[in-house]
């Protein structure tokens, strides 16, 4: 027999414990089975009022659209993961900065990046070695200020190297910066989810999506 004074919370904790219906009609259904129940099994000595059923009716509906708001969370979710998949594949053949320290060169070219100054400096210096760990190439990086540096080693030739920026206080401290290099996007693998996307760098590796700094613009 079903006691009238639980009644009212009947039907939240039936949900709860069978978890939430995957649809609308799957919820109707359910309240009216439990509707039909308690009616049957109702104490005839105290039988349950009527406002009872209107507030099941009441948790029912606002459940109801709970569901209809989770769904569509998911959905639209759904939605956002397969434009993030297909805008990040726009990235292959595009040329993007990320923070490396190495390089490797196919053929003869250029090693460019760049460096973001956090605060000033004397100056600020970029320097190439190669595989042997010998200096092969250094820039004085024209300074104007806290912001973004270029710098760019060109006509090198193919091989590994490995580039270092330090920024020079007036007081002769030196400090290492986190050079960002440029490199072309090869290859877009995507794992389990949206978020596991990996930019495979040509001659850099293997760099989450948000590893990104910026897109290039081509000269």
């Amino acid at each position: 027999m079903v006691d009238s004074v639980s009644q009212g919370s009947t039907a939240t904790n039936f949900a709860t414990a069978n978890g939430i219906a995957t649809n609308g009609e799957d919820l109707s259904n359910m309240f009216l089975e439990l509707l039909v129940a308690q009616i049957s099994h109702q104490n005839p000595l105290d039988p349950s009022d009527g406002t009872e059923y209107v507030t099941q009716l009441a948790q029912f509906s606002s459940l109801e659209s709970l569901q209809g708001i989770r769904d569509n969370t998911a959905a639209n979710q759904n939605s956002l993961d397969v434009m993030k998949v297909l805008e990040t594949t726009q990235l292959v053949g595009r040329e993007v900065s990320v923070p490396a320290n190495n390089v490797v060169l196919e053929h003869d070219g250029d090693i460019s990046g760049t460096v973001n100054l956090a605060a000033p400096a004397e100056s600020v210096t970029a320097q190439l070695y190669d595989a042997d760990g010998d200096l092969v190439a250094e820039q004085q990086l024209p300074y104007s200020g806290v912001g973004t540096l270029n710098f760019k080693f060109t006509d090198q030739d193919a091989g590994q190297y490995s580039v270092r920026v330090q920024a020079t206080q007036s007081s002769g401290l030196s400090t290492g910066l986190t050079a960002w290099l440029n490199g072309t996007v090869e290859r877009v693998s995507v794992g389990s989810s949206s978020d596991d996307i990996l930019l495979q760098v040509n001659g850099l590796g293997n760099f989450n999506l948000t590893d990104i700094n910026q897109l290039v613009t081509q000269s």
